[in-house]
């Protein structure tokens, strides 16, 4: 759909292809409609059964044939872009032209595609940018209506719907859209699916959160180590990658150092208050000696030992946090002074 390619693109609808792959439907990415190029993001090909897999989640609404259109932060959804989806989708109804092969036999019949009626067809635009001017300024001549929290639906023989993920309740139905959402909502899921192990939308959000809403990605990754939530040992390679692909661009971000030192003070006081002071420092210190560990292996190439030993026998939380925050803004491992005592005030 959009003029302009971006990351997201290519990466979002090849999860959501495989999405539906894997739960037997029959799935296109790209479909061509009419004679020009006029492509929807995916086609989902629902039958009955398929029908019955989707009734507790975001897409119960299927029918026979459903386009699914992919807006991102570049490339939000205007007036324009929603008459040339809702005609595309249209368009799903009419049958290809195919020329005859010249191969086929003489006289036989060439099979043909079944007519699809308008009422068979589902049109889905799910618009990380909330298409304000659709749903508001023009709400009586489009007639989306609110039908739950983020899910708007125009009750057109073309059923026609409307998803902005960052307004969705976070419920289990929602999670196949959720890695979309931005902001707040987006905090929210990724504690989820960190506290849950749900590695496969954790995954997405970390392949297109830096184009959808990049800082939130980084505050909320930086979080495990306060060790606010248990991670699971298959999640830490996906958290790896992330800290290993973009390692400089933490230093960049306006809330780097709330991130970092706030919200980690924050927490352990919190968690003092609970009365689970000795658990929660031994297992702060020891996510915060993994996390620290592996961070220098990721960015220098030697590491030596002694330093490894230094930092895996230190117990001031507030030493440990400093060492990150040089790790991370350092050019080279001379930078960082792991000469510091443990018992300094500076």
């Amino acid at each position: 759909m959009t003029q302009k390619h971006e990351p997201f693109d290519e990466t979002a609808k090849a999860f959501y292809h495989h999405f539906f792959k894997s739960r037997g439907f029959q799935v296109e990415t790209e479909e061509e409609v009419f004679s020009r190029s006029r492509k929807i993001d995916l086609l989902v090909k629902c039958t009955d059964a398929n029908r019955h897999q989707l009734q507790n989640t975001l897409f119960a609404h299927f029918r026979q044939l459903n386009a699914l259109e992919l807006k991102g932060v570049h490339d939000p959804l205007t007036v324009s872009d929603h008459n040339l989806i809702v005609m595309r989708a249209n368009g799903l109804g009419v049958p290809k032209y195919q020329t005859k092969s010249a191969s086929q036999k003489e006289g036989e019949q060439k099979k043909k595609e079944p007519i699809q009626l308008p009422n068979e067809i589902t049109a889905t635009i799910v618009c990380v940018i909330r298409p304000d001017k659709i749903l508001d300024e023009l709400k009586q001549e489009l007639r989306f209506v609110k039908k739950e929290a983020g899910i708007y639906h125009c009750d057109d023989v073309l059923g026609k719907w409307i998803i902005n993920p960052s307004e969705l309740d976070l419920v289990e139905k929602n999670y196949p859209l959720l890695p979309l959402a931005r902001g707040k909502k987006l905090e929210e899921f990724i504690s989820l699916c960190l506290e849950e192990g749900l590695n496969d939308y954790l995954q997405l959000i970390v392949d297109i959160g830096l184009t959808t809403d990049p800082e939130v990605i980084w505050k909320k990754i930086l979080e495990v180590k306060q060790m606010k939530y248990q991670i699971r040992e298959e999640t830490w390679p996906i958290i790896d990658r992330f800290f290993q692909e973009m390692p400089e661009a933490i230093g960049k971000l306006p809330t780097f150092q709330e991130a970092l030192g706030q919200r980690l003070q924050d927490g352990l006081q919190q968690g003092l208050q609970q009365g689970v002071q000795q658990g929660l420092q031994q297992g702060v210190l020891g996510n915060e000696h993994r996390i620290l560990v592996r961070q220098l292996r990721n960015k220098f190439t030697r590491v030596p030992k002694s330093i490894v030993q230094q930092i895996e026998a230190t117990t001031d939380i507030e030493l440990l946090d400093n060492w990150l925050d040089q790790i991370i803004l350092a050019n080279d491992l001379a930078d960082i002074d792991f000469n510091q005592s443990q018992n300094s005030n500076g």
